[in-house]
């Protein structure tokens, strides 16, 4: 990447900023470019595409991020052109690769969404000084992350709401060559993904993008967020996944599969009775997955390393889960994040559900209103039209449910919080709710985090000081 002050590569930022309360419950305890949309996240993406740089997140999460290749970005750096790009992009593999070569092409620019900074490129000084009001944001000082505007403003057309400014002393004649390449990339893509319920309209296109760009990567490697292995040879997500394609004399006897887009990577077990359907897009099946008997996979899937699929389950398509999942019952249209549980009967529909959930038996959620008409949900911050027909379950990482519990349309369920008793917990449940319900105690910090640990240790996993340093950052929130 040549840069407009000299031949250095600008320095890749990839950041979070206050847009991240749009993406609760989940990014209360993930950082939004760790955020899983498709088999991959932003970060995911970037390494995909050979990217590598610093991150930038709120105080409490840096400490669970993964070590290699990427270090937490600190204090400024001077001298240094730096390309800034936001966790909350789109999970759209050409978006990513034509922000890329915008910030390599050299004239200085910014580009924002409704929320702010997008992406954006900065020479020195501009750096040290877009360094400075990010800073501000994260220690609580100023309530958004913003940088000065450009000179030059152009709308985005593919992108309603999208801008783009040239930031330096005039743009050499190179705006409409820069907004043309924008154009292009743009079209068709969501541009970013500035709520939980736009998670699951955007998984179909997710899969096919991100198995098309694994594939030709030559696969790809895990280093998941917040996950530290006892035995990290034994974990389910070391080593690299390249998945091949199966028809039907690959399999073993007695699978069905229907359609020729079927992907298994290594140590995939096929129990007789399976039936995998393909016909509206790929299953993808990662490393170490047991499928049982009697079991549906409907396409588009994602299965993640080491997940359990128990006999008689139904998994319907636009739906991708994590690392070591078991799952039962039937399922549609979902989003799950590592190492969380539904192994029983109930009905989990349009929901986005964090790590280390534990749904008990029947649970259930609904994800269409009785009278058909679009779903608010409430964040936290009062309820919000989402324009959609169709949400189901908003859970946070620990969340755990009683057998038979219900939950109505568009719920949100806060970090750590434990579900039991009579009838429906209310549309916005906070976290550490212990019951779920009005007048409800607090669940206590000191047991949440024991049980985390219980839970963690369970699925050969360590859990940390700088785990037990988030839970009390979020009992304080």
């Amino acid at each position: 990447m040549a840069s407009a002050t000299g031949s250095l590569r600008p320095h890749l930022v990839v950041f979070e900023d206050h847009s991240w309360r749009g993406l609760r419950p989940l990014a209360a305890s993930v950082p939004v470019f760790e955020l899983r949309c498709g088999l991959f996240s932003t970060r995911e993406r970037l390494e995909l595409l050979g990217a590598r740089g610093s991150l930038r997140c709120r105080p409490g999460l840096a400490g669970l991020l993964p070590a290699a290749s990427w270090p937490v970005a600190d204090e400024p750096v001077a001298d240094r052109t730096e390309f800034w790009l936001a966790g909350r992009l789109a999970p759209d593999l050409a978006l990513v690769q034509a922000l890329l070569a915008l910030g390599a092409q050299g004239t200085p620019f910014t580009l924002h969404d409704a929320e702010g900074l997008v992406a954006g490129l900065f020479p020195p000084p501009a750096a040290a000084a877009v360094v400075a009001a990010w800073r501000a944001w994260a220690r609580g000082t100023t309530a958004r992350f913003t940088v000065p505007g450009g000179a030059v403003v152009t709308p985005v057309q593919a992108l309603p709401g999208w801008r783009l400014e040239l930031t330096g002393d005039g743009d050499g004649g190179r705006s409409p060559a820069l907004l043309a390449a924008l154009e292009a990339a743009c079209a068709g893509t969501r541009g970013s993904l500035t709520r939980s319920w736009d998670v699951v309209p955007a998984t179909a296109a997710a899969i096919a993008g991100d198995l098309a760009g694994g594939l030709a990567a030559g696969g790809w490697e895990r280093r998941p967020f917040g996950l530290f292995a006892e035995d990290p040879g034994a974990a389910p997500w070391t080593g690299r996944s390249l998945p091949r394609r199966c028809s039907g004399p690959d399999l073993p006897a007695g699978i069905w599969l229907q359609g020729d887009d079927l992907w298994c990577a290594d140590g995939v077990t096929l129990a007789p009775g399976a039936v995998l359907d393909t016909r509206r897009g790929a299953v993808v099946i990662d490393r170490g997955c047991d499928i049982a008997s009697h079991s549906l996979l409907e396409g588009p899937l994602y299965l993640g390393p080491g997940c359990r699929v128990k006999a008689g389950a139904r998994l319907y398509g636009e739906s991708s889960f994590g690392i070591g999942n078991r799952l039962a019952g039937e399922i549609g249209e979902s989003t799950f994040g590592d190492f969380t549980n539904k192994q029983h009967e109930g009905f989990i529909g349009h929901a986005v559900l964090g790590s280390w959930v534990n749904l008990g038996a029947l649970t259930t959620c609904s994800d269409l209103k009785n009278n058909y008409g679009t779903v608010k949900v409430d964040l936290g911050d009062g309820q919000e039209a989402t324009g959609q027909r169709f949400v189901g379950l908003l859970a946070g990482d620990h969340v755990k449910t009683a057998i038979g519990t219900l939950f109505n349309t568009g719920t949100c369920v806060g970090f750590a919080s434990n579900i039991f008793g009579q009838g429906m917990p209310p549309k916005h449940v906070p976290a550490y709710s212990w019951g779920g319900r009005e007048g409800d105690p607090v669940y206590g910090l000191e047991a949440a985090v024991a049980t985390a640990r219980v839970v963690v240790g369970r699925r050969g996993c360590r859990f940390l000081p700088a785990h037990a340093e988030l839970f009390d950052i979020l009992s304080r929130a």
